[in-house]
This record gives structure tokens, sequence and C-alpha cells, in this order.
């Protein structure tokens, strides 16, 4: 079941959500654009013989077979409690009004022992669209989250474990326009993980979260 992207990242990414299919049947994906947006694309596999739910915000339904199954606010989904085994959120609570409301939800909708998966920016640059609506079309960019703040976000969790996805070379590397084309350079990506080391507190553009209820 392993998949190398190329990437440290990748690696760490992938890892945790091989673990969280693993022990899951149930597995929600929310705040999604869209079924197997974002990192999940190239994963799309591992979720064979599984009950894979793609909720967005009014999604737009114009992704054929990839169109969300359903629209939910995070802040206030309508499925039951304990409900599913593993939920994914991917870089959505910086875009949420009240994500101390949304983690309750993500909390609330989990079985006991459910496995939780989320990501999120810290030290990146503004990337809403200027509105207030959290439509894909239109939504607005309200926060940052250090180590922290997901700490206190999801403290109610049994367990929880937050790391950065990225290390501080990567972080100043992203300060300039041309940094997207080195990134995708598998040569240069492999380099760059043999310097630039993660390290809790440290620079970073994104947290990753990985929970048990």
């Amino acid at each position: 079941m392993a998949l190398m992207l190329g990437s440290k990242s990748d690696e760490v990414f992938g890892d945790f959500l091989q673990q969280l299919i693993n022990n899951s049947e149930k597995i929600l994906d929310v705040g999604t654009s869209q079924r197997f947006a974002k990192e999940l694309r190239p994963y799309e596999s591992w979720f064979k013989q599984k009950e894979y739910i793609a909720s967005g915000y009014n999604p737009a339904q114009i992704y054929g077979e990839y169109n969300c199954d359903c629209h939910q606010d995070i802040e206030s989904m309508t499925f039951e409690d304990n409900y599913f085994d593993g939920v994914i959120c991917l870089e959505v609570l910086e875009h949420v009004q009240n994500p101390f409301k949304a983690a309750s939800e993500l909390k609330r909708v989990l079985k006991p022992q459910g496995l939780l998966l989320v990501t999120v920016p810290f030290l990146v640059q503004y990337h809403g669209k200027g509105s207030t609506s959290q439509g894909h079309d239109s939504y607005p960019d309200y926060w940052r989250f250090t180590h922290e703040g997901l700490q206190s976000l999801f403290s109610d969790f049994t367990t929880i474990d937050v790391l950065p996805l990225n290390g501080p070379i990567e972080f100043r590397l992203n300060q300039f326009s041309f940094s997207r084309y080195l990134l995708k350079n598998l040569s240069f990506q492999k380099l760059m993980d043999l310097f630039d080391k993660p390290k809790i507190g440290k620079s970073t553009t994104r947290h990753l979260l990985f929970g048990i209820k």
C-alpha cells in the first residue's frame, strides 16, 4: 500500500493517511471542493472497499464522478453522533469563522477511538478570495495555527500528535514566486530534505495533526 511521491512531507502525510484508512471503514473528507481533492488524489486507490464521503460547503457540481457527495457546514454538520471511523480535514480550518466549534463537530461525528487527520497553514500568505462566504468559489481566510493552537483546539482528544510538514528552508523559499518550480523538482526536493529539518516550534508553512478520539 506504500506510495512515495518524493518529499519527506509526502511520506509523513502518507504514513498518517494510511494509518487512518487501515483502521476505518466509514471515512469523511470534510470541507473539500471535490472527491479526492488536494493531497488525496494520488491515494485514491487506497480508499477502495471503504465508505468514503466527500462533503463541501455548497460544493460546485462540475467535477463529474468527482463531485462532492453532499453539502455540510463544518461548524454544524448534519451527521449523527459517533458516525465515522475516520475524518480527514485538509486546509479547511483557516477558512472557518469559529474553528473551536468546527473542532467540536469533528469530534462529535467520530466514533470512540475514531481517527482524525488535519492539515492547516502556519507561516503562509493570505490565500482566501476576499469574501465572507465559505463556498469554494468565494471564501475568507481567517486563521493561522501554531502547534500550541492545534493542541488547544483538540485538547479533549485522547491522543494528538502535531508535526510540522516542512522546515525553515522551505518556509523561506515560499516567500519567492519562483519557489513553486523548484519545489516541484524531485531532485531538488530530495536534496532539500537532507538539510531542511522540520522541528516543532520553528518556522514551517504547515502543520499536520493526527488525533484519536
